[in-house]
């Protein structure tokens, strides 16, 4: 069903509430008219009895339209009380001239109800737009107060984890020293050189994993100097051309003419590049592509980088930027919240968005060097 159709569909149950309150107000206006014809004259109790009535409709109608619902109804119920007036109490000037002093006070009354129900009505609005506001701050409260929670143990987590990777560097050097050794000394072929190679790969390995650590816990501060974007996505293009090829990926670059150069920590943002394009090729499939796009949005310099694998499934979008989360079997889950935190650093921003009609784009973006000189 189109949106169009659908508002008609909720237009309907609408339509006919107004048209079977219409219909109320109307019978009982007829029905309070038609007792004061059948009535007679002498039994002046019922009669009163029936003016008292004719203010039933002009209420609801006030109440359930406002004040032009008051008024109407008001005007309504004159129009079938002045033929009773006329055609019963003629001849009595002082009883008419109260009646149609009546007919005065259905419209005040309706006027008045209408105003005070609708004023009514703005400020239970106004209550309860205050109590869903109030609910959405204490809800963001909430959250903050979590992230803030959560931060915390990151940073304790962070430190402690920064003091391990420092004292575990110099036993590494030596471990890696003594394997080097071993390994010149075996001949080609054997287990021992065999093993000899699982040992310093997986020392290799464990020297990248230690060194992602203290970059995370121990940034430094970028040092930032006028760089062409597009030079650094050839020199990370460079180094993972290798990899493409072996995953038989495609790299697809896209950049526009008149690209100005950027501020920015040339290293650390060739870091960020690589750790995203690195993400992409591993995502995509053999046979796919890799785009990386460059663009300029107003105050920014955009780096795109689109793949086709198959996407950040929900429940991880809000995570994938934290540290220590990983959906790859030997993954640090320290790449994108490095990133993150030197684009960060940078005065931009990264975001995972998702891509169409598959994969993901991440998004970064750089400010350009006169939004950096204005912000500063």
């Amino acid at each position: 069903m189109s949106g169009h159709e659908q508002g008609h569909a909720a237009e309907r149950p609408r339509a006919r509430s107004h048209l079977i309150r219409g219909g109320a107000l109307l019978a009982a206006v007829a029905g309070i008219s038609s007792l004061h014809f059948v009535t007679d004259p002498s039994r002046i109790v019922l009669h009163e009895v029936y003016n008292y009535l004719c203010y039933v409709p002009i209420i609801f109608g006030a109440y359930w339209y406002g004040a032009w619902g008051g008024v109407a109804a008001a005007a309504i119920t004159s129009a079938a009380f002045i033929p009773h007036i006329r055609g019963m109490w003629i001849h009595n000037e002082a009883y008419s001239a109260s009646l149609y002093a009546q007919v005065v006070v259905f419209h005040v009354l309706g006027l008045t109800v209408g105003l005070l129900v609708g004023a009514q009505r703005r400020l239970t609005a106004r209550y309860r737009d205050a109590a869903t506001s109030l609910e959405r701050a204490n809800r963001e409260l909430r959250d903050s107060r979590e992230h803030l929670r959560r931060a915390d143990r990151l940073s304790a987590l962070g430190e402690i984890a920064a003091g391990l990777a420092h004292e575990i560097q110099n036993p590494l050097a030596g471990v890696k020293g003594a394997l080097e050794i071993i390994a010149s000394r075996v001949k080609q072929g054997t287990p021992e050189a065999e093993f000899a190679g699982i040992g310093g790969r997986e020392l290799a390995r464990l020297e990248g994993l230690v060194g992602e650590f203290l970059t995370y816990a121990r940034p430094h501060d970028p040092a930032l100097r006028p760089a062409d974007i597009h030079e650094i996505v050839e020199r990370v293009a460079a180094l993972l051309r290798a990899e493409a090829e072996r995953k038989a990926v495609t790299l697809v670059f896209e950049r526009p003419a008149g690209l100005s150069p950027l501020s920015l920590d040339a290293e650390q943002i060739t870091q960020v590049i690589f750790n995203v394009v690195l993400n992409g090729i591993q995502a995509t499939g053999a046979g796919g592509r890799v785009r990386i796009r460059e663009s300029v949005e107003p105050g920014w310099g955009v780096v795109d980088v689109i793949d086709e694998g198959p996407g950040i499934r929900p429940e991880h979008a809000l995570r994938i930027f934290d540290p220590f989360f990983t959906t790859k079997p030997r993954g640090t889950g320290l790449g994108l919240a490095i990133s993150q935190r030197i684009v960060i650093a940078h005065r931009g921003t990264i975001e995972a968005l998702p891509g169409s009609p598959t994969g993901s784009v991440f998004r970064i973006r750089l400010p350009l060097p006169d939004s950096v000189a204005g912000a500063s």
